[in-house]
């Protein structure tokens, strides 16, 4: 991607399957695999640059906003591993850490406070995605958390340059991993990442039908499409409930803690999101107007040589790639 008079245009895009089992809910469980993929794919796309960011998303990732007595930035950063040690599962001396420091308030009982968001991720998860890079012959220059990096990527509120009234929820539906990250006017206030995603109504179509993966994915997108396909498109209705039932209750909780604002508008992104049925019943859940997100539609393509239906192929899975290649939080 390059940035000039015309905006952000993007010179190369390319993605290419992994062998089941290479990537399990977002964490690396065969490197060599997924740096020979990422190497071929260099090749294929004819990349030149060898500098990355690494975007990561899965539940050795902790997110947790704290009330912490106050301090100025410079101490708390000097004691930050002290300040979070009793609030993250894992020891402090096996993660990366990060922050954003949301607020200060008075306690009812007078006592000076902070607000802050914590970002606590497994040292050895981190490193698995940095050395599978670089077997790929890669310079990791940034890891980012994804669901920050799909935010930048779709929502103008979230990149900061409109204000907007509420606070935006971006939830973007993998194969296996849902995240969800909710910002008021750009600074994150809320990540969960969800072990659930568009794999499970695949399964769910390929058992009930005898059907296999590859076919049952192949129906999916159909119905998609605009084929019917009835007993199929129940199915995924029904087990859509799951998944719709997470997020809900990931906005709920989030609701629940009074000094947050009202969610007012929620953008849904991710290969699953095109999934039948689920923006209708996420809307119907939440009683809320759900937008699908594109990365691509306001960016000069021609560089890339897509044509128009690739261009609209590729929308739904490039949010984390542009986020990461437009910006990125050092972790």
């Amino acid at each position: 991607m390059a940035s000039g008079k015309g905006g952000l245009k993007l010179l190369s895009f390319a993605q290419t399957a992994l062998a089941p089992g290479a990537v399990v809910e977002g964490e690396i469980h065969d490197s060599g695999t997924v740096a020979q993929a990422i190497s071929a794919l260099w090749r294929r796309a004819k990349i030149r640059s060898k500098k990355v960011v690494v975007g990561i998303a899965n539940q050795r990732v902790i997110v947790r906003e704290v009330e912490l007595p106050f301090l100025d930035e410079k101490d708390f950063r000097a004691s930050l591993r002290f300040q979070v040690a009793d609030h993250i599962p894992m020891p402090v001396d096996a993660a990366e850490l990060d922050y954003q420091i949301i607020d200060d308030f008075q306690s009812d009982d007078g006592r000076h406070l902070m607000r802050v968001l914590i970002v606590a991720a497994a040292s050895d998860m981190v490193e698995s995605f940095i050395s599978t890079a670089a077997a790929a012959g890669l310079r990791t220059v940034g890891v980012d958390l994804s669901p920050f990096a799909v935010a930048r990527a779709i929502s103008p509120v979230a990149r900061g340059e409109v204000g907007a009234a509420g606070a935006e929820a971006v939830v973007d539906v993998g194969a296996t991993v849902t995240s969800i990250v909710i910002h008021q006017n750009g600074e994150p206030r809320f990540v969960r990442i969800l072990s659930l995603g568009g794999d499970e109504m695949t399964k769910a179509v390929a058992g009930d039908l005898g059907l296999s993966f590859e076919e049952a994915e192949a129906v999916k997108l159909d119905i998609g499409a605009g084929v019917i396909y009835a007993e199929a498109e129940q199915i995924i209705l029904t087990h859509l409930d799951a998944l719709v039932g997470e997020i809900r209750g990931s906005l709920d909780y989030f609701l629940s803690q009074g000094h947050n604002e009202a969610i007012a508008s929620v953008i849904l992104v991710g290969g699953g999101a095109l999934t039948p049925g689920l923006v209708v019943r996420l809307g119907e859940a939440l009683n809320l107007e759900v937008k699908l997100g594109t990365a691509l539609s306001d960016m000069n393509l021609g560089k890339a040589k897509l044509t128009s239906d690739q261009a609209a192929m590729a929308d739904p899975v490039a949010a984390a790639a542009v986020g990461l290649a437009t910006g990125v939080r050092a972790a």
